[in-house]
């Protein structure tokens, strides 16, 4: 017996297995314009920035200067300081993203310019009632005592009473 006969394995005769094939795999469809990638909106430019921000300063100082004039500075004076400044601030604040909403859409009645628009009165509105409300509760400083009493001085002399003429 040869050495490789031993080793060898006993021929067996082979039957056909039934494999199953797995389901085809759905082609993913891609639309044309999704193979390209979306442009990236261009971002603002730097100064805009900074024109925005000298825009907020330039607003609150209006606003303070156009609430003093309409409402008069008494009643403004009596006004809690923190009242000026979140009224102030929200109307500043409401008139910059105005003009932005107006910078970035094409047209100018947007929805956003609408709602910007509409906070802008909505505050405007509300520094008049805080205004009106004070005015309607302002102490007045009495200075009439109240003696409405007149005196008469009479100036004598030697030979008698000065008879009026």
């Amino acid at each position: 017996m040869a050495v490789n006969e031993e080793l060898a394995e006993p021929q067996v005769a082979e039957e056909p297995v039934e494999v199953s094939t797995p389901p085809p795999i759905p082609e993913l469809v891609v639309a044309p314009d999704a193979a390209t990638p979306t442009p990236i909106p261009p971002t603002p430019p730097v100064w805009l920035r900074l024109a925005y921000t000298l825009e907020f300063l330039l607003a609150i100082d209006t606003a303070l200067s156009l609430w003093a004039q309409v409402g008069g500075q008494g009643h403004l004076d009596l006004l809690p300081w923190y009242s000026k400044l979140i009224l102030v601030t929200a109307l500043a604040w409401c008139v910059v993203g105005f003009t932005a909403s107006l910078v970035e859409q094409p047209r100018v009645w947007t929805g956003r310019t609408v709602r910007w628009f509409s906070g802008m009165l909505l505050v405007a509105i509300a520094m008049g009632l805080i205004t009106f409300y004070y005015h309607l509760h302002e102490v007045t400083d009495d200075q009439d005592t109240g003696d409405t009493t007149s005196t008469s001085v009479s100036i004598a002399r030697p030979g008698g009473l000065i008879k009026p003429a």
